[in-house]
């Protein structure tokens, strides 16, 4: 498996950090995972939106996810909609959220689990990219909220 974790505190209250990471077009701005978005259609607490990805800064094959909000408002959760994609690899990630000491406290993972015939090779280059690009990103998400 290969793995990204960061956590950071905004100058924010946790709704307008939900909405912005809701509004995949603005949040592209900080997240170059991305890539390119064809299309995305949000009900409710619900966002799902196609899109090719840039994966270790090369272009991915095009996917479909969904975004959802709990009902509490204190997690997002993103995953794959099932796709033939899902018998190389396993996409993941979260978002949470603490409001405290003025604030928010967010924590953000994202994760990919490739099949074991793939695996030896692309964990080691995937976990080092995703342990420096989420930090980053959630950095970068931070920067932009509190400008």
């Amino acid at each position: 498996m290969a793995r990204g974790e960061a956590w950071l505190f905004f100058d924010r209250p946790a709704k307008d950090i939900i909405e912005f990471i809701l509004d995949l077009n603005a949040y592209k701005q900080v997240d170059a995972k991305l890539g390119k978005i064809y299309r995305t259609e949000r009900t409710g607490n619900e966002v799902v939106f196609t899109f090719q990805p840039r994966l270790l800064g090369l272009p991915g094959p095009k996917t479909t996810q969904r975004v959802v909000l709990a009902e509490d408002h204190k997690s997002i959760k993103i995953g794959g909609v099932p796709s033939w994609t899902d018998r190389l690899a396993q996409f993941g990630a979260f978002f949470t959220f603490d409001e405290r000491d003025g604030g928010t406290w967010v924590t953000r993972r994202v994760e990919f689990t490739f099949a074991k015939a793939f695996a030896w090779l692309l964990d080691p280059p995937f976990d080092r990219w995703l342990r420096k690009d989420v930090p980053k990103e959630l950095a970068d998400a931070k920067a932009f909220l509190e400008k």
